[in-house]
């Protein structure tokens, strides 16, 4: 096999676990350019602008790679085709704080025990025993990465399946947009990485956003009543100011235990007396959780700039977004008391009516007419979180 019959992927290094863990704790499925001496700059600077996160490269492609600028975050991964060839790998300027995967282009190019970096191997489906070789390989490396002759995705499904208990990450290779959407759909969960290999700037663009696409995750929502509103003496609230434009039905959840909270609106609706804030979130007392990616939840008091929190739509579909900063104040606090299935739950919020809530149906609630018996929007959660963490152990939170 040579290198330009197929491309690589990310990978993982560490105990077993299943394909969908790995995924949440790395972010989700990723879009990888192939590149070799033919890819030219307009093809990187587009994956560049759109998320790509690795650039796979063949030794050739390294040379590409040297003469552009990638952005801080990318990283860099290597095709070999001996070990031989690893010195020059790790030598070359482009690699430089950004070599991520060496991959080999056959099992004997695997490097040694000299190099403790993550491995990976290319693969090609044509028939049975060339997919029970993949099959076997799974466990034994960091990264499989494969392209397959048949444009079916059946022999995808098979792997994947093998995967689930896996600490192998598999990589599709693909040379269009079309393979590569349904390739991060089959089996539910999809490929973990799509490597497109060719530089037309429409397919880059497009897979890209089928990948921001997909990693939209949702979470539930559900009506939760209101059972007490107390007004509280001073109390230090927080305004959370993201670098995003959060829409007119997006908020943050947040509440004063584990065990759920409570939809506080953005504000992005109508304000009489100011300038509207469509970045903002007034999320309330200092001490509350809010949610947050990697199925956390984190401490207000525990936010910076650079933090991440999700921001949540009516329908429960989240997105992550990056805290720009942290707005604490002293302001009157309102206690809101709800159940959701007979569970409790609470959140403290400015008592204004310029700060919202939402509503069951999506509607704004504003948190100085909340009343016993309205209906606003919650989520419930399993309780039993150390430093934001889930944990499992006795627990009661009041």
């Amino acid at each position: 096999m040579t290198i330009s019959e197929t491309a690589i992927s990310e990978t993982t290094v560490g105990e077993p676990v299943h394909r969908a863990e790995r995924a949440a704790g790395r972010g989700g499925q990723e879009a990888w350019l192939w590149v070799d001496e033919r890819t030219g700059t307009a093809a990187l600077d587009r994956a560049a602008q759109t998320g790509y996160v690795t650039f796979l490269s063949t030794l050739a492609g390294l040379d590409v790679l040297g003469g552009y600028q990638l952005p801080q975050r990318a990283s860099v991964a290597v095709v070999i085709d001996s070990a031989g060839q690893l010195p020059a790998v790790l030598e070359h300027p482009a690699t430089r704080d950004r070599l991520a995967y060496v991959v080999a282009a056959n099992i004997d190019a695997l490097p040694g025990d000299a190099y403790d970096g993550a491995v990976g191997l290319l693969e090609r489906v044509d028939d049975h025993d060339t997919l029970m070789r993949v099959v076997d390989r799974l466990g034994t490396v960091d990264l499989v990465a494969i392209s397959f002759r048949d444009p079916t995705n059946i022999p995808l499904e098979l792997v994947l399946a093998e995967a689930q208990s896996s600490r192998t990450r598999v990589a599709k290779i693909v040379d269009s947009t079309d393979d590569g959407v349904v390739s991060l759909m089959t089996m539910e969960a999809g490929a973990d990485v799509v490597v497109l290999r060719g530089g037309d700037v429409a397919d880059i663009t497009t897979l890209a956003g089928t990948v921001a696409d997909a990693a939209v995750q949702s979470i539930d929502l559900r009506p939760a009543t209101v059972t007490a509103v107390t007004h509280c003496p001073m109390g230090t609230r927080v305004c959370v100011d993201t670098t995003s434009a959060l829409g007119r039905d997006e908020g943050m959840i947040l509440g004063s235990t584990s065990s759920g909270g409570l939809v506080t609106c953005s504000e992005t609706h109508h304000l009489p007396y100011m300038n509207l804030r469509p970045f903002r979130v007034n999320a309330g007392a200092l001490h509350l959780y809010v949610w947050g990616p990697d199925d956390r939840a984190v401490y207000l008091s525990d936010l910076r700039a650079g933090s991440q929190v999700l921001a949540v739509d009516t329908a429960g579909r989240t997105r992550t977004v990056t805290v720009g900063r942290i707005k604490i104040e002293r302001r009157p606090l309102l206690l809101i008391e709800a159940e959701i299935d007979g569970r409790p739950v609470n959140t403290f919020i400015q008592d204004d009516w310029h700060v919202r809530m939402m509503g069951s149906q999506g509607e704004i609630r504003p948190s100085s007419e909340i009343a016993v018996g309205d209906q606003l929007l919650g989520h419930l959660d399993t309780p039993g979180r150390h430093v934001g963490i889930r944990i499992e152990e006795t627990i009661e939170e009041r």
